[in-house]
């Protein structure tokens, strides 16, 4: 007759499942790891390429490249449906810029890396990127995203308050001062208050 409620389920002491050792109370951390020695040789190299392309993206230098050059180009973009043919002249460009230094990056990364392999194996791959990584590729591939971009950058440049500060004396009587010398021109009240938008600081 199988025992009722908890009774009789187990010892005093807890036993190991793994291998059947009496254990002596004290919990341990099992780590799982996945050496990736299941996956094919294809997903492997995807995976080597996408992690050599994060640290690409990562980098300062070519953060401050690629931003630098959308803080320059932003303000031919309008939130507009109509597209002005220098929107295709910069998009060129910046395609041009950021593939370039992504293909010279990943080549000294890389052994054997080509753009033209890597662009294939993202097909098959594209559900396992990083948003940064995708959001990065999209812009190269999709001009509309890149317009996006481009106006974010804008509005970035263009949005945020700016500050004044007003000072006006503040009437100070010598006989409320408990010690010390008057000095009626250190008495000031400050009064800040926006003024309107203007460019957020550099990031």
């Amino acid at each position: 007759m199988p025992p009722k409620g908890n009774e009789e389920m187990h010892d005093d002491d807890d036993v190991d499942l793994c291998d059947g050792e009496i254990l002596d109370g004290d919990e341990e951390d099992i780590d799982i790891v996945d050496d990736g020695s299941n996956l094919s040789a294809e997903s492997r190299r995807f995976d080597c390429i996408v992690g050599a392309l994060e640290d690409v993206i990562m980098d300062p230098e070519f953060e401050e490249l690629r931003e630098g050059f959308c803080r320059e180009n932003c303000q031919h973009f309008e939130d507009s449906d109509e597209n002005k043919l220098i929107y295709t002249d910069v998009f060129n460009k910046y395609t041009e810029l950021v593939e370039s230094t992504i293909d010279k990056k990943l080549k000294q990364a890389v052994p054997g890396f080509s753009m033209q392999e890597f662009m294939s194996l993202l097909e098959s791959h594209k559900d396992h990127l990083m948003s940064e990584v995708f959001d990065l590729l999209l812009s190269l591939a999709d001009f509309e995203a890149f317009k996006e971009v481009m106006l974010s950058y804008k509005r970035d440049a263009s949005e945020g308050p700016t500050f004044e500060i007003n000072c006006t004396p503040l009437r100070v009587y010598v006989e409320e001062q408990e010690d010390g010398d008057a000095r009626p021109d250190l008495d000031r009240t400050l009064q800040i208050s926006p003024i309107g938008a203007g460019p957020k600081a550099t990031r």
